[in-house]
Order: structure tokens, then C-alpha cells, then sequence
């Protein structure tokens, strides 16, 4: 039988900070949506008080995470033991996308992340602080979860990232993580540039897809009237799909190139 608790105890955040993975799930409002279950390694993952937390959130193939927390803010976060005894600990929580370069994200880290304390400090591929405020934690058993070793980390993302330029990164958040799987707002930063801002004819191609996705059972939802504002350009994309919402992308797009 589970435990639940309203905020995180100081033996909850101790066992907390030695584990060296951590799962995030997030999913869609849509019922037809794609649940999202990412595994999180390094040193990046901080308790700052009884009912908040955060994680340094790198570049990946993927922009699920953001994309659902920027339409609902629902996130789950798990742990479980892999040695020692067993135990399972779930954050229910709130996120929120810090990107960074923001004011926010800058304030955050400068207050959690130290290059003596975080192995990804330095990192080019960081991408954003997912700042979650917990209202529920709940404990279980976890006796079916078997035992493993723990080896170190592996190096690969951050080798990646190393040989990357800004320029390229921008260019992969444009391609890569412009949306998420179900066609919900992705990535969206200055540091993207011009290219962001208003993109060619092949970026353009590239977001067309998810037109005939359909996105489960309501099509592609990225023309809220917020992100309306914040990315004109790409609402152009989405401008034969409806008569009210598609004029208006078509009628702010061309505005912004006059």
C-alpha cells in the first residue's frame, strides 16, 4: 500500500539526490494524444524546497516534455531504487518551461548549478530549466524493480553538444523541435534568430507534415492565440486549415514580412 505526503521531506530530498535517474511523463489534454516517458541522467536534477524542484533540460531528438507543459503543466516525476532497498518516490506536479537566456532560467541557475556541482554545468546543448511546483509525493514499494550497477554516464550527448555550434543548435530546435508528435507548440527562443522568426521555403516544407497528421482526433493545434503572437510565421503554415484562425496567421504572416 502506497504512502502520500503534501510536500517533500528532508529524508525524501537526501534519497533524492543520490539516485542517478530520473523519470519524467508528461502527456497531451487530448485523449488521442502520445503519453511521453523520458529517462533523465547527469547531475542534474535539484530539490529546492518542500515543494519544488527543477532539472537542467538538454537537446534531444524530441520536444514532447515542453510541448505538453506549455499546453497543461501536468508532469509526474519517478524514481526508483536500483540498490539498497526498495523503493519507489513519485513527484505529482506543475512544471514550467524556463528556456535558456531568459531572465527566469538565468536566475534559477545561477542559484542551483555550479560547475563544481553539475556535470553538464558548461554544456552548449542545455536547452531549458523544467521547474516543477509538487503538490502530492507518493511512496511504494518497488519490490519488482531489480537490482543494477551503476557505471558512470555516458558521454555521448555531451561530446554532441560540445562540437556544436549556437547556429546549429537553432537550426536543429527549427527542424527537430518545432513541434511535438502530436503537432503542440515546441521550441520557441530568440536565440533562434532570424530563421525562427521567419522561416524559408524548406523549414516550411519540413513543418508541413504535421498539417496531415490530424493530431489524434482534433488536427493540429499550434494556432492558439498566444503562440499566434509569438510565431507568426509559422502560423502561416496552418493557414488553409480553418477560415477564422487561418486568415488571421495569413493576415498577421504577411504584416510581419511588409
Amino acid at each position: 500500500m502506497g504512502k502520500f505526503f503534501d510536500d517533500i521531506s528532508e529524508n525524501h530530498a537526501e534519497w533524492i539526490r543520490k539516485q542517478k535517474l530520473v523519470f519524467v511523463s508528461t502527456a497531451p489534454l487530448d485523449p488521442n494524444g502520445k503519453v511521453n516517458l523520458s529517462p533523465k541522467g547527469y547531475d542534474c536534477f535539484r530539490v529546492i524546497g518542500p515543494n519544488q524542484v527543477c532539472y537542467l533540460e538538454m537537446t534531444g531528438s524530441g520536444i514532447e516534455t515542453q510541448s505538453h507543459l506549455q499546453e497543461n503543466g501536468r508532469v509526474t516525476i519517478m524514481f526508483c531504487a536500483f540498490e539498497g532497498g526498495p523503493k519507489i518516490l513519485r513527484l505529482f506536479g506543475h512544471g514550467t518551461v524556463l528556456r535558456i537566456g531568459t531572465p527566469e532560467y538565468n536566475r534559477l541557475f545561477a542559484t542551483q548549478y555550479t560547475p563544481e556541482n553539475c556535470d553538464i554545468y558548461s554544456s552548449k546543448g542545455i536547452r531549458s530549466i523544467i521547474l516543477i511546483d509538487v503538490y502530492k509525493v507518493g511512496i511504494s514499494c518497488g519490490w519488482g524493480v531489480p537490482f543494477f550497477d551503476y557505471k558512470g554516464p555516458r558521454e555521448t550527448l555531451s561530446r554532441m553538444s560540445a562540437k556544436m555550434t549556437d547556429e546549429q543548435f537553432a537550426g536543429f530546435w527549427v527542424k527537430g523541435n518545432a513541434t511535438s508528435l502530436d503537432g503542440l507548440p515546441g521550441m520557441r527562443q530568440e536565440r533562434m534568430g532570424e530563421k525562427w522568426a521567419v522561416l524559408s521555403g524548406e523549414d516550411l516544407r519540413t513543418l508541413e507534415r504535421f498539417k496531415k497528421l490530424g493530431g489524434g482526433s482534433g488536427g493540429v493545434r499550434w494556432w492558439d492565440m498566444k503562440y499566434l503572437t509569438e510565431n507568426m510565421a509559422i502560423m502561416a503554415v496552418g493557414a488553409g486549415v480553418g477560415t477564422v484562425v487561418g486568415a488571421a496567421a495569413a493576415v498577421l504572416f504577411m504584416n510581419k514580412r511588409g
